[in-house]
């Protein structure tokens, strides 16, 4: 079997694992697990008061990763839970889960916010436009793959 991939597209897969590596390194230096330190990092973009299930489509985790990971991380004591309608509940930080927040994760997403707040508006406008686009074509192309 012969392939070339694109030189380009190479350099592209390497930094986007490098990005992925990055958060992990990231997650266990400051003692928590990949889908904790990201259903912590959802809370703290999302809001208190979110759900599961908004954070489950914030992060692109699958529902149980996050269902278990939300009950390790409330008998944790990091958050807890509020009754809403029906079978909603809502998600709050704990005392300490708010400790650790503001200790362990606010810096990190501040400084992530505060790199791409450097760039122009201009770029950043790029940088989605063009991630989106990859993405797009990628997956009509995977989907007429596994759909012929």
């Amino acid at each position: 079997m012969e392939f070339k991939q694109n030189q380009v597209l190479q350099e592209f897969d390497r930094i986007s694992n490098l990005i992925n590596e990055f958060y992990h390194e990231i997650a266990l230096k400051q003692g928590l697990s990949d889908s904790a330190y990201e259903i912590l990092q959802a809370i703290l973009v999302l809001g208190e008061g979110c759900t599961q299930t908004e954070i489950y489509k914030y992060c692109y985790l699958n529902k149980q990763t996050v269902n278990s990971s939300v009950n390790k991380l409330r008998e944790n004591d990091l958050i807890d839970f509020t009754k809403g309608t029906g079978r909603e509940i809502y998600i709050h930080f704990t005392k300490t889960g708010k400790e650790l927040v503001n200790e362990k994760i606010l810096p990190i997403e501040q400084a992530e916010n505060d790199v791409f707040e450097e760039m122009t508006k201009e770029e950043q406008k790029e940088i989605i436009r063009l991630m989106n686009k990859y993405l797009d074509n990628f997956k009509a192309k995977v989907s007429n793959i596994i759909n012929e």
